[in-house]
């Protein structure tokens, strides 16, 4: 058991460092007349920006987990562990629906529709990740 706490512990500690090193954001840019080959490069750019978000999003909600879990292990209570997996799944369904009816506004250009629907995906990964790397205080003032 202790080997694979090691194991997992040294895994999300890897994935961390390797995700902040790979952050090194390529700016993704769309001049204001863009060909559909322009247009298409950039939604590239986008991709491979939120795969880059997703990744270090993934890293902290592992590492918060092993947390949690290690909580868990010591003090007896397993409320928090299932509450926070159930906020990670109620965040994906936000983010989903925000930026659907980003898409939708833009509709009938589907590129821009795309575009804005990327673009909402990026900000609210970001915005999730951060609130995962700076979790609620857990000591109350006395």
């Amino acid at each position: 058991m202790t080997k694979s706490n090691y194991l997992l512990k040294l895994t999300a500690i890897v994935l961390l460092t390797t995700s902040q090193y790979s952050f090194a954001d390529e700016a993704c840019t769309l001049a204001a007349k863009a060909t559909t080959d322009e247009a298409k490069r950039y939604i590239q750019c986008l991709d491979s920006q939120i795969d880059k978000a997703k990744q270090a999003q993934g890293s902290w909600i592992q590492k918060r987990k092993y947390e949690l879990t290690k909580s868990q292990e010591s003090t007896g209570n397993t409320q928090v562990l299932p509450l926070f997996m159930r906020s990670i799944k109620n965040n994906e369904k936000y983010l989903e629906s925000a930026c659907q009816w980003c898409y939708l506004i833009k509709l009938p250009n589907a590129t821009t529709a795309a575009i804005s629907y990327k673009l909402c995906e990026i900000e609210l990964i970001n915005q999730f990740t951060e609130s995962l790397k700076h979790p609620p205080n857990q000591t109350h003032p006395t």
